[in-house]
């Protein structure tokens, strides 16, 4: 049976035809807005470009801030070593570079973890220089940059030591605040614990509040029992100092 030729439409029933027509009007919105459309799909692939770089470069930054806290920690893991082996020249290098590689590091990456790391790194190794004003500031910093819960403690426990180094009165009375801080916000068994009776013991010693000073030793001997020669030698100037 043969097809029956469709017939073919006039040039009005095309123009009424709703099919054609609806496809006549996208033809025209999209001829109309053409170049916004090309600027927007620019603009699209600008910001996926941006996006990739951005994510590929935090990254990186990332990696190479863990490398170069790593890298202090080891030149100063070295510099204890050979100092305990009594090459004094030799350790004070490797203290020294290891401070500046960890300042440097946080100058660079203040908002890593990384970077906030090394800083109290760098405090540690400046407190055993006896640079205290300087750690002091650099800490007091810090702190106002909220480093988080984590660091605080951690910072505040250098920050108290290098205050109770300095030695002002005003000194010790913010150092003893700082370490009473450390024991509200840390759990009672931990070494921040045992740093901070140790430390207000050593404030309350310096004042001569020799009652007081015992009973928070005795404090951090609760935690560890598992004296350094500094304790040992804390415990023997208080008995001396008690008869």
């Amino acid at each position: 049976m043969a097809h029956k030729t469709r017939k073919k439409l006039t040039k009005t029933e095309l123009k009424k035809d709703p099919v054609n027509d609806a496809l006549l009007g996208s033809m025209a919105y999209l001829q109309d807005h053409i170049k916004q459309f090309i600027v927007a799909g620019i603009v699209l692939i600008v910001v996926v470009l941006v996006a990739q770089s951005l994510s590929g470069n935090a990254q990186r930054q990332a990696d190479e801030a863990l490398a170069q806290y790593y890298l202090a920690g080891q030149l100063y893991n070295m510099g204890m070593e050979t100092l305990r082996y009594g090459d004094i020249e030799t350790a004070v290098g490797q203290l020294q570079g290891a401070e500046q590689l960890a300042s440097n590091n946080y100058r660079t990456y203040p908002g890593r973890e990384s970077g906030k790391r090394s800083a109290l790194l760098a405090a540690k190794i400046g407190i055993m220089f006896g640079m205290n004003s300087e750690v002091i500031a650099e800490l007091q910093d810090f702190l106002a940059a909220d480093p988080g819960n984590d660091l605080r403690n951690s910072a505040n426990l250098h920050l108290a030591i290098a205050l109770e180094n300095r030695g002002s009165a005003n000194d010790l009375e913010i150092a003893q605040e700082l370490y009473s801080e450390i024991l509200e916000n840390t759990t009672e068994d931990s070494q921040l614990a045992w740093e901070a009776y140790s430390g207000i013991s050593r404030i309350l010693f310096t004042l001569e509040d020799y009652e007081a000073s015992q009973e928070y030793l005795d404090l951090a001997l609760e935690i560890s029992q598992d004296t350094t020669d500094f304790v040992s030698y804390q415990l023997t100037r208080l008995e001396m100092a008690m008869n």
